[in-house]
């Protein structure tokens, strides 16, 4: 069993350019991860391979029963009734395996979106899909959810379909990673560092190809030059016009040289070296390597000139169905830099949501939430677009530095969830902001967004809280740690 596109090609209908053009690609039983930057089209293509997507051209293979697992948790699958109607044993081995409990089903709206993230991925296994593609399922989930997962699904026989920037659960299930690259999609065997390796090879050679090739054109251009003059003077010699006219010995000698074709060797060897060089200048144009550009987001703002930027005072606020969050007497100091961690569903953007409401009104804030709505995603892009040419210049030039296409980003319909978070963080830019607040900063980003952006809120000089499960970037941006589990909240 094998999932097959050939010659496919796709077009947002405001895009100027195809996304995805004439890719033929095949996809055997097992794992492949699709691999690239944010806004590359991987999604697109992964939607495309599961029907949810029709190519403008290019066919897919069909009759294979597909499930699509999307990166954002906004909406319920369309199947999660029956699975919470089901208790038989398939549908009972999951929900224990992802620690689901029977009332979880029945309020996915008010569960957090790493738990509802788990009853997505449930689901899709447990509908024993031919084509399975998890589009970053990792999005949200806490360690023990993120083990969980990866151990469900490399239990998965069928055909399946990886977008993720998570290295270890790339490494762990794929067998081979497709990657998009500047010259088209590259199909390289192994887990994300196998074929990292693999393509540092590629680029290692192409490299020294490439500099093979420009000592072979320049070698052959001074030799061209010598023929060229050799040549020159080989004409000179065959000219009679300086000749005494009674000289009849220097004559019969060019007559001679001219009759046995030695005197005109040397021109030919030097016509024949245009096509040499020809070949060379092609040889070198095709041992291209494809540089990338990773730049830093700087966030041009200060320090609040209030000490302080926010005080809760301790109290008691409600949490989940019928439960409460313990919450301690908290400061953040105007250049405090303070994460939030805890498991899914204990409370961490609750939290969030009541440290918002004690804000003073006339301070600056970058506010990011986990997921945005559509229509405040549509807001997002239209506003952007309103901006005054200097304004949208530098908020398209801040999401440049993160590693994403200004030309392409406001074109609505293919602005990914990471492109749109990078979006958003460049237009909060503009407001000079005293106290930035990002709930999973990380989702939907590329591995060099991620850097980029740890650099930059590593080095922001103003107030931080941010929640996350990635343990290394939190050290990397802050100081303090708040922690969130059991019904209350603490400082570590």
């Amino acid at each position: 069993m094998q999932l097959m596109l050939s010659g496919v090609t796709y077009a947002y209908p405001s895009a100027s350019e195809p996304i995805i053009n004439n890719v033929t690609i095949t996809f055997p039983c097992g794992w492949t991860a699709l691999l690239g930057d944010n806004g590359c089209g991987k999604t697109t293509l992964a939607r495309i391979a599961c029907g949810q997507i029709a190519p403008d051209a290019g066919s897919v293979t069909r009759g294979l029963l597909c499930a699509y697992v999307p990166q954002d948790a906004d909406e319920p699958p369309a199947d999660l009734a029956d699975f919470a109607l089901d208790y038989g044993r398939e549908a009972h081995l999951l929900r224990v395996a992802f620690r689901i409990a029977d009332d979880m089903p029945w309020r996915f709206h008010e569960l957090s979106f790493g738990e509802r993230k788990k009853l997505q991925v449930a689901v899709a296994l447990w509908s024993r899909p031919d084509v399975l593609v998890a589009d970053e399922p990792t999005n949200h989930l806490d360690a023990d959810a993120r083990a969980e997962l990866a151990a469900a699904l490399s239990r998965f026989r069928g055909i399946g379909i990886l977008v993720s920037h998570d290295r270890e659960l790339v490494d762990l299930l794929a067998g081979r990673c497709a990657s998009f690259e500047p010259g088209g999609i590259v199909v390289r065997p192994g887990g994300f560092t196998a074929a990292c390796e693999q393509a540092e090879h590629e680029r290692a050679a192409v490299a020294a190809e490439r500099a093979d090739a420009r000592r072979e054109l320049a070698r052959l251009a001074a030799e061209k030059d010598a023929r060229a003059h050799a040549a020159a003077r080989a004409d000179a010699r065959r000219s009679k016009r300086h000749l005494d006219p009674r000289d009849r010995d220097a004559k019969s000698r060019i007559d001679l040289a001219v009759f046995t074709g030695k005197d005109g060797h040397a021109g030919r060897l030097s016509s024949q070296m245009d096509a040499r060089l020809a070949a060379a200048r092609q040889r070198l144009d095709a041992a291209r390597v494809h540089k990338r550009y990773d730049g830093d987001l700087w966030v041009d703002s200060a320090p609040s000139p209030r000490k302080v930027v926010l005080h809760v005072p301790a109290t008691e606020i409600a949490c989940g169905p019928a439960g409460t969050l313990t919450v301690p007497e908290l400061w953040l100091a105007n250049t405090d830099h303070v994460g939030v961690i805890g498991p899914n569903g204990a409370g961490k953007s609750t939290l969030l949501a009541h440290l918002r409401t004690l804000l003073a009104e006339d301070l600056p804030v970058l506010d990011v939430p986990q997921e945005l709505a559509p229509e405040a995603r549509d807001a997002a892009v239209e506003r952007v677009s309103g901006l005054g040419p200097a304004e949208r210049g530098r908020v398209l030039s801040s999401v440049a530095q993160l590693n994403s296409d200004p030309d392409r980003i406001l074109e609505g319909g293919r602005t990914s969830p990471g492109e749109l978070r990078k979006l958003l963080l460049a237009e909060g830019a503009l407001r000079h902001p005293e106290l930035i607040v990002m709930d999973e900063p990380t989702n939907h980003l590329d591995l060099h967004s991620t850097e980029a952006l740890e650099r930059a809120l590593a080095a922001y000089p103003g107030a931080l809280v941010l929640v996350s499960h990635d343990r290394a970037f939190l050290s990397a941006c802050t100081t303090r740690t708040w922690v969130v589990r059991d019904g209350r909240v603490r400082e570590l």
